[in-house]
């Protein structure tokens, strides 16, 4: 078997290992032994049909483990069939329960879940969690001679992705191409919106909405009615029509409201009059909308909402809620994983968390403390340390290279006895 080369400890060691990793990975990966299981592993995982398939086959789960680091628990078959029983779908099913995010990972991959799309037999599945075990093997067996080298390799190879934001939906992507065109829009009009906002509480008749050509084009727009604004604001009265048709028609239909079934708004083959009517409450009867807290911001969003230029090379088939003048993203913000989500995992998994206690200079005692405490803390040492305490600054190879540097240095100088020298430390360290 092929036992990867660390020729020192510390950051020599960690460089060496770094230029020599694709060569020491590819014959790592083809020790006999470890070909023998991934050709295994490769040859019978499509028989698999169930989570007791998998956790039947001591050699299939080996693989399957080890590609997600949790190895350790190949004894504990009871408990891995549980995890892939139960699949990821429920809060509360046994993966989710674990702070440590691998047991989830391992989990969502194979799909084996209530409500979950079955992964196994898919193309380029079995060959993903090959490549997986190879690299965590690899990890292991570097571990063996200097543990802070797997945790470093452990780091360089899932952090970038756990760092990195999430890849958008193709309805995140459409629904912020729409934002983004709504809060440009909105922007334009910002003094038509506050000019509405600041005047239409004013009016009492719908005279005075008619007389106010600002306010008549925010409100006629807002329901679509952009072509009777426009005939009224570009007539040119004679004798035989010394007012404008559309003029009298928007003042018929406010005047009568819409209560009566044969209200002039109800006689209209556009529902819209009837709407506009409703909005106001001029008619008989009905409740005057105008002077209402928060009227203003209702019309002046449904302006928004109907009228701002939809980006030409976008798709999207969900209506277009305006509130404040933005377009709300909240149903799509399940696509994002917080800043604190993703130092909540990096505390759960051991390596992770390892590396940063280190690089972070923290005490052994540190996890002892509450959770929240501890989030705090990790990033206001982050802030201190590597100016941010963003997760999302390690999915810049430097920023990465930066906090691995860090932690090989400072395991490095853990590891010398309390006995050494002020110089010989110093030494040793230019050394590497």
């Amino acid at each position: 078997m092929f036992t990867p080369v660390i020729p020192s400890t510390g950051l020599t060691g960690w460089r060496f290992l770094q230029r020599t990793y694709d060569s020491q990975l590819e014959s790592f990966s083809n020790s006999a032994q470890l070909t023998r299981n991934t050709d295994y592993f490769l040859e019978n995982i499509n028989k698999v049909k169930t989570a007791e398939d998998l956790t039947s086959d001591r050699r299939l789960l080996e693989v399957a483990l080890g590609a997600f680091g949790i190895q350790d628990d190949i004894e504990n078959r009871f408990f891995i069939q549980k995890i892939l029983d139960e699949g990821t779908t429920a809060e509360d099913s046994l993966a989710n329960r674990f702070s440590d995010n691998r047991y989830k990972e391992f989990s969502e991959a194979f799909g084996l879940g209530p409500g979950e799309t079955r992964q196994i037999g898919k193309d380029g599945f079995a060959e993903s969690i090959v490549a997986r075990f190879r690299e965590a093997s690899f990890e292991v067996s570097a571990g063996q001679q200097d543990d802070s080298m797997r945790v470093a390799l452990y780091a360089q190879r899932v952090l970038g992705d756990l760092a990195s934001p999430p890849q958008k939906s193709p309805e995140r992507v459409a629904a912020e191409a729409v934002s983004a065109a709504v809060s440009e829009f909105a922007s334009s009009i910002s003094d038509d919106v506050e000019y509405y906002q600041d005047n239409i509480g004013l009016i009492r008749t719908p005279d005075d909405l008619l007389d106010d050509p600002r306010l008549l084009k925010m409100t006629l727009g807002a329901f679509g009615l952009n072509d009777d604004y426009e005939a009224i604001a570009s007539f040119e009265p004679t004798v035989e029509t010394p007012v404008s048709p559309e003029r009298e028609k928007i003042k018929q239909v406010l005047e009568e409201g819409s209560i009566s079934v044969v209200a002039f708004a109800n006689e209209l083959d556009n529902p819209a009059y009837v709407e506009l009517s409703r909005a106001f409450g001029f008619g008989i009867a009905e409740d005057f909308q105008a002077r209402k807290i928060d009227f203003p911001e209702r019309i002046t969003d449904r302006y928004i909402g109907r009228n701002f230029e939809w980006p030409s090379d976008v798709t999207y088939d969900q209506p277009v809620t305006v509130v404040n003048g933005q377009f709300e993203l909240e149903p799509f913000n399940s696509d994002d994983m917080s800043n604190d989500a993703k130092w909540f995992t990096i505390m759960g998994e051991p390596p992770l968390r390892s590396l940063f206690e280190t690089a972070l200079n923290l005490p052994s005692e540190f996890g002892q403390i509450d959770i929240n405490q501890q989030l705090t803390v990790f990033k206001e040492r982050a802030q201190s340390i590597f100016g941010s305490n963003e997760v999302n600054q390690f999915s810049d190879p430097e920023a990465l290279d930066k906090l691995i540097t860090q932690y090989v240095v400072r395991s490095q100088l853990s590891s010398f006895n309390s006995g050494a020298t002020s110089a010989s430390l110093a030494l040793t360290l230019l050394r590497s």
